[in-house]
């Protein structure tokens, strides 16, 4: 299965109207060695709205001169854009751009602005998903991207997003620990049912066949993956990577075409 940095990436190429996700802990380090530094209770840091998705709301709430600033920006990028809709996408433009060169603060930045500019617009919640799987997020970038799936006007755009929320929900199945069992037959349930969904609305979207079949392998349905491995291929979409379909043949040898 894909690192979630690498499924970031992938949702930012499905963005193609456009253009076509781990904090770990800070230490100490000196001449090699690990320096532990007692400065007694740390006092909780808060975050800086502008970083989470929808600037932290409902939890975190606007104050009276923050929505004042919001709404200026609203009201003058309208006017820069001509419309709302158009200043939306453009915000979200930029939010792509900047998670590429993985500055992820700044993508959820332009991606905030997007959402400012019309709460409605899928493509900002697809944005903060991204966003947020380069953090290591999972469950909360699924979550976003199941809210852009509510909001998807797009047709064309429908079958790429869907794929992103199949292969989230896979990776995230495939992280949950030994105890965990029924938490993650219900995700990989989700994630087929992403797939289907989406070679449904286009069957010939090679990348949700692709990513279908190390999801596949991941549920241990080692033939159901070389149906799909075989539809890449056939659709020419992007080659498998030659380590996995190594561990796949080792599970199970390809099928002959007459076996199948």
């Amino acid at each position: 299965m894909q690192k979630s940095s690498d499924i970031a990436l992938k949702v930012m190429d499905s963005m193609r109207c456009l253009d076509k996700f781990y904090f770990q802990p800070f230490i100490v380090l000196l001449c090699g060695l690990v320096l532990w530094v007692d400065l007694g209770p740390a006092a909780e840091v808060a975050p800086n709205p502008d970083t989470l998705p929808m600037y932290g709301q409902p939890k975190i709430p606007r104050s009276e001169a923050q929505k004042s600033a919001d709404e200026g920006f609203v009201r003058d990028n309208t006017l820069r854009f001509r419309n709302r809709a158009a200043g939306s996408v453009a915000f979200a433009a930029q939010g792509w751009t900047a998670l590429r060169a993985k500055q992820v603060d700044v993508a959820m930045q332009r991606f905030n602005q997007a959402w400012l500019m019309n709460p409605k617009y899928y493509g900002a919640f697809w944005g903060f998903g991204a966003a947020l799987s380069e953090r290591g997020r999972l469950i909360e970038a699924i979550e976003q991207l199941e809210t852009a799936r509510t909001l998807i006007d797009e047709p064309a755009q429908r079958p790429a997003l869907l794929a992103d929320l199949g292969a989230l929900h896979s990776e995230y199945a495939v992280r949950l620990p030994a105890d965990k069992q029924l938490d993650r037959a219900q995700h990989f349930v989700l994630a087929n049912s992403r797939f289907t969904e989406s070679v449904d609305n286009d069957p010939n979207f090679a990348s949700a066949w692709r990513e279908w079949a190390m999801s596949l392998y991941d549920q241990e349905r080692y033939s159901e993956a070389w149906v799909k491995a075989k539809r890449v291929q056939e659709l020419g979409g992007e080659p498998l990577p030659a380590e996995f379909l190594k561990k796949l043949s080792a599970k199970m040898p390809e099928p002959k075409s007459s076996d199948k």
